[in-house]
């Protein structure tokens, strides 16, 4: 497992190093580089090794994912804010965990024995919502929003922001690998018992093109329309995916670009020809930008 920070020195609140990431934090951001690894087909992470991952919790209950960006906000998938009466709920009525690893761990976090070093994970607030202004409920088309901490995060060795892509339409990531992560089913049968993980899960996916991605659907008759907002990845073969209460979560380059996508929609999950499809991040930088600077 192997990390790396930007070496880029943190002069103003927003920085760009390189043309590649976006910075929106006092403290240095992070991309990642993992050699090795459910999220379907995937493995435990390495402890530590996605510092920005968050859980988001409702009643008690994991059900969403998030990433951290700086020190006052998360950035998660809209659809994972909406009640099920196709409104926004008000922040008070979601919490959000960070710096975890294993769930069981922060269920028992007065436990002293768990103790390697890493800080443990602890609850965050949110005071504000912002869901993008062109996103309604129910469709899949701009699913991203943006969570307001009530108090600033503590960065720590367990704890930190990720850099976010800034590439725009330079790049669009075509058959490279990424990796995504969460605590989501193993399974792709929702109501069966015992199919969420206690550790946080990692897998590699390949991103597929556009193009590549629609024809595929087409061809199994799936109706779906891969908006240029959008970005897909998964296996061809299938057996690799985000799933439920993966919904939100990152998706990382493994290069240096940081956050490329959120885990949003998708048909089933793992299955053959049908890749997940996630929110393209780079397509909501100035949006993002925008939102933390004004608050």
């Amino acid at each position: 497992m192997m990390k790396f920070y930007l070496m880029c020195e943190v002069l103003v609140l927003i920085l760009i190093c390189a043309d590649a990431q976006l910075s929106l934090s006092s403290a240095p951001c992070q991309a990642i580089n993992i050699r090795d690894g459910r999220i379907i087909g995937g493995t435990n992470a390495v402890r530590g090794s996605m510092p920005f991952m968050a859980s988001l919790t409702r009643r008690g209950g994991h059900y969403c994912g998030a990433s951290i960006i700086n020190e006052q906000w998360l950035v998660t998938a809209a659809h994972c804010v909406c009640t099920g009466f196709d409104e926004i709920m008000p922040p008070h009525r979601i919490r959000a965990i960070v710096g975890l690893h294993a769930i069981s761990e922060f269920k028992h976090k007065d436990d002293n024995t768990i103790n390697d070093s890493f800080e443990k994970a602890y609850e965050i607030q949110f005071r504000n919502i912002v869901v993008h202004p062109n996103y309604e409920c129910k469709r899949p088309d701009n699913d991203i929003a943006l969570l307001e901490l009530s108090q600033p995060i503590k960065f720590s060795k367990s704890v930190q922001p990720i850099c976010i892509s800034s590439n725009g339409k330079n790049k669009t990531y075509d058959n490279e690998a990424a990796f995504i992560s969460g605590w989501g089913n193993l399974d792709e049968e929702f109501n069966i018992a015992g199919t969420r993980p206690d550790i946080l899960q990692i897998a590699e996916v390949r991103v597929w093109s556009n193009y590549e991605c629609q024809a595929s659907f087409d061809q199994q008759k799936k109706m779906k329309t891969i908006q240029s907002t959008q970005m897909c990845a998964g296996k061809r073969s299938g057996g690799v995916d985000a799933c439920w209460a993966d919904s939100g979560g990152p998706m990382v380059s493994t290069g240096d670009d940081g956050l490329i996508g959120i885990v949003s929609t998708g048909i089933g999950c793992a299955r053959p020809g049908l890749p997940g499809i996630y929110t393209r991040v780079s397509e909501y930088t100035q949006w993002i930008r925008e939102i933390v600077l004004a608050n």
